[in-house]
Order: structure tokens, then C-alpha cells, then sequence
């Protein structure tokens, strides 16, 4: 009887350990948020992405702007972008939908479960160049405006023919003041 108390004392005790945030690993993260630059495009230039459920874009609602950091992909010489601050389910951004035009999403727990049939999921396929974020391969990235305004991010990779109005634009990642963000954290709970 005793061992079965020791071994549930310890379940509890693991258990609780995997739920606790990763407080030291936070502290040591590069934060970035993520803008659009689409030169000589006002309403959208200079803007930063925010979500809106799972969707990325440029919203009419005030939002504020995703903050992630950076992981190395398992795929060589790409990253991973996953949202901070970090909870106990895992979000990653990625991109979802049907081949050639994919929509920029926040991913909860992106390793589990498989994309439905005719579908894409991919979260670690993007690269940092220059500041600039990309997929890997051929594409660029575009904001497709919503009936109910504001914009939402997709990327194209010119396989399809598109009948709808759109703007390319780049996505510039821009490391974040950490004192700004724990302010806002603070404010926001």
C-alpha cells in the first residue's frame, strides 16, 4: 500500500512539472513581431500582423501584433515560428489550405493530427533572410482584403489562376523591446 502512495506522489509530481511553464527558457528568447511592408499601399504598409482566431492578417479590430520566436526546424536550414508568450499547448505558425494558395494560421499543437485530404499543413518550412520571412520555395507572400475589411495573409506560390483582388507584400520580422512586452503581458492578464 505504501508503494502505490510513493508512486501516485510521484505521478503528481511529474505530472505538475510537465504542466509548469518554461520560465528560464523564456527569459533567453529573441521576440519578434511581424510586419507588412507593401511600399506605396498605405492602408496596409508598415502594418503588424495580428490573429484573429487561428487566421493571420491585418484586422479592422484592434489587436495585438503575434509576438514568436524562432526554432530550428528538423528540415535543414529552416525555422519554426511559435507564439509567445509560451503556454501548455504549443502554437506554431504556419500555413494551411489547398496547394498553391495557403493562408497564414496559428497552429495549435502543429505536430499532431494530419492535414484532411487536398490539403497542406506545414509549419517549419520558413527562412529569415534579410529580415524578411519566407516559405520555403517558390511564392510570395499576399494579403487578400475581407468583406469585412481589413486583410488576410496568404502564400502564393503562382500555380493557380486568382480571380480575386490581392497585393503582394513582404513580411519583415522586427525583434521585439522584451521590457515593452512584459508591459503588455502584465496589462493584458
Amino acid at each position: 500500500m505504501r508503494f502505490v502512495a510513493i508512486l501516485l506522489s510521484l505521478a503528481l509530481v511529474v505530472q505538475s512539472a510537465w504542466a509548469a511553464p518554461v520560465v528560464g527558457r523564456q527569459d533567453d528568447l529573441t521576440l519578434y513581431q511581424l510586419q507588412i511592408s507593401s511600399p506605396g499601399h498605405a492602408e496596409i504598409d508598415g502594418r503588424w500582423i495580428a490573429s484573429n482566431g487561428s487566421t493571420l492578417g491585418l484586422f479592422v479590430e484592434d489587436q495585438p501584433p503575434v509576438q514568436v520566436f524562432t526554432l530550428e526546424s528538423e528540415k535543414k536550414g529552416l525555422v519554426e515560428l511559435h507564439t509567445y508568450p509560451i503556454g501548455i499547448v504549443d502554437h506554431a505558425l504556419g500555413l494551411h489550405g489547398p496547394p498553391g494558395l495557403l493562408t497564414f494560421v496559428d497552429l495549435p499543437n502543429p505536430k499532431m493530427g494530419d492535414p484532411e485530404d487536398g490539403t497542406v499543413k506545414v509549419w517549419d518550412t520558413f527562412r529569415v533572410s534579410d529580415g524578411k520571412l519566407v516559405n520555403e520555395g517558390e511564392g510570395e507572400w499576399c494579403a487578400f482584403p475581407l468583406q469585412t475589411g481589413g486583410w488576410v495573409v496568404k502564400w502564393y506560390d503562382g500555380s493557380l489562376a486568382i480571380i480575386a483582388n490581392y497585393m503582394p507584400v513582404e513580411i519583415l520580422m522586427r525583434e521585439v523591446d522584451k521590457a515593452t512586452t512584459t508591459t503588455l503581458i502584465a496589462e493584458r492578464q
